[in-house]
């Protein structure tokens, strides 16, 4: 019997077997499919590839583009492969199902364990009761075009939306952006996406918000997307950018795991109704972000292994995140917005890039960090528009998570001359 069996190679899976194999414990990874899951293969890491392809040449064609994501994404394969070999990880590809609380079977041959962790991700909702493939894509599709179309529909003006369409309308194509709600980036403060919304709509995307899609079909090569109010759209390519489903391992409710339409059931921990069985990533819903997957495979490895556990306890108000555009949005914290809704008075600190010693040396021409503090002196959030603004914000969840003071920030010492410093030179304005 093995020590512990993972089941899927996305975010959560890899660091929690890496992270249990290290420690000495016999683990097995099982993947159905190419490794890395949607984090690493098939959505996520993938389009920002892509975005990072155009940032570090704006002229590149769509063909060397490719070729560069396609070295990329193999590369990534590659050290997938061989994280897992160097931890030790036993890898068997192969769908798998539930024999029972320590078993599965994979290939027709069963593996036992004396602990499994499910991480088998989420997948594309099927709410418009279309087959995703050519005109009709999800992610997946999108990511294989190797022909540009003339003109896109995506609906969804999330995250994963937006990203997207950065990419296309990058490229001349006619992007119409369908959103249900009134607000295209939803739950971002004005401020942080108008330079975003601004950028895509110079590039000529059309944004339709505030509607509801009635009716999508596939009509001669074209997809017509019917609205509430009864206007419609056409294109060649439609990509869906909406909700997501867990995907749940067959064989799992006839062991007594719990689930419903969000995912899996687990304490704080990530431990399912089955005392041995976690189920961590997109595949218990609680958050479908990588860096939450990968904290969730952390955390369940640690258990296994006995070791101090710190969780979030569910919250992830305020985790840090980031919109990859050509101007990033990124941020830790709580936004004005939130702020506002929970009755927390604060102040504002403001810092352009431009006017940072490292901004002026690096050439930025836009960009901003906005520093959100209470009147009790405490950070409450940190945000930031522009050029890889994603890389400055990931360790200050440590800073908010301490409920740092502002006076502590501004009596430390940052690297001069620096991006960083743009914390540091906000703070110091606030009276």
């Amino acid at each position: 019997m093995k020590d512990v069996l993972v089941l899927g190679s996305g975010p959560a899976g890899y660091y929690a077997s890496i992270l249990c194999a290290t420690n000495g414990l016999d683990v097995v990874l099982v993947e159905k499919e190419k490794l890395g899951g949607t984090g690493f293969a098939n959505g996520a890491l993938p389009i920002k590839i892509l975005l990072d392809g155009i940032k570090q040449n704006p002229h590149i064609t769509y063909e060397h583009l490719r070729k560069e994501y396609t070295r990329k994404m193999t590369y990534c394969q590659e050290k997938i492969m061989s994280d897992l070999k160097q931890a030790k990880v036993n890898l068997v590809i192969g769908e798998t199902g539930f024999k029972d609380k320590n078993t599965i079977s994979v290939n027709g041959k069963d593996i036992s364990a004396k602990n499994i962790i499910i991480a088998t991700g989420s997948r594309p909702s099927d709410g418009f009761g279309v087959v995703y493939g050519k005109n009709v894509m999800t992610h997946r599709e999108a990511l294989s075009l190797k022909n540009l179309p003339k003109d896109i529909i995506i609906i969804g003006a999330n995250v994963e939306g937006i990203e997207f369409a950065t990419l296309f309308s990058k490229y001349g194509i006619k992007v119409t952006a369908v959103e249900m709600m009134q607000d295209i980036l939803s739950g971002n403060d004005d401020d942080l996406k108008k330079p975003v919304i601004d950028g895509l709509k110079k590039l000529d995307v059309n944004f339709i918000t505030g509607e509801e899609i009635v009716k999508l079909e596939e009509n001669n090569d074209k997809v017509v997307v019917t609205l509430r109010s009864g206007k419609t759209a056409t294109a060649e390519k439609c990509l869906i950018c909406t909700s997501r489903v867990p995907n749940i391992p067959k064989g799992a409710s006839d062991i007594g795991i719990e689930y419903e339409s969000l995912g899996i059931k687990t304490d704080d921990c990530f431990i399912t109704c089955v005392p041995n069985i976690y189920a961590v990533g997109d595949v218990n819903g609680k958050c479908l972000m990588a860096n939450a997957a990968i904290n969730q495979g952390i955390v369940a490895a640690l258990k296994i292994l006995n070791k101090k556990v710190q969780t979030r306890k569910n919250n992830y108000e305020g985790i840090p995140r980031a919109i990859f555009t050509i101007q990033e949005i990124a941020g830790v914290g709580l936004q004005e917005w939130e702020l506002r809704e929970k009755g927390i008075k604060y102040k504002i600190a403001k810092q352009q890039l431009v006017s940072t010693w490292r901004g002026i040396s690096k050439g930025y021409t836009d960009g901003f960090i906005k520093v959100l503090v209470d009147n009790e002196d405490r950070l409450q959030g940190v945000w930031m528009v522009g050029r890889d603004a994603s890389e400055l914000v990931g360790n200050l969840d440590i800073l908010l998570n301490q409920k740092v003071s502002a006076g502590l920030i501004k009596n430390s010492l940052f690297v001069h001359p620096s991006l960083s410093e743009a914390l540091l030179d906000a703070l110091i304005k606030l009276t």
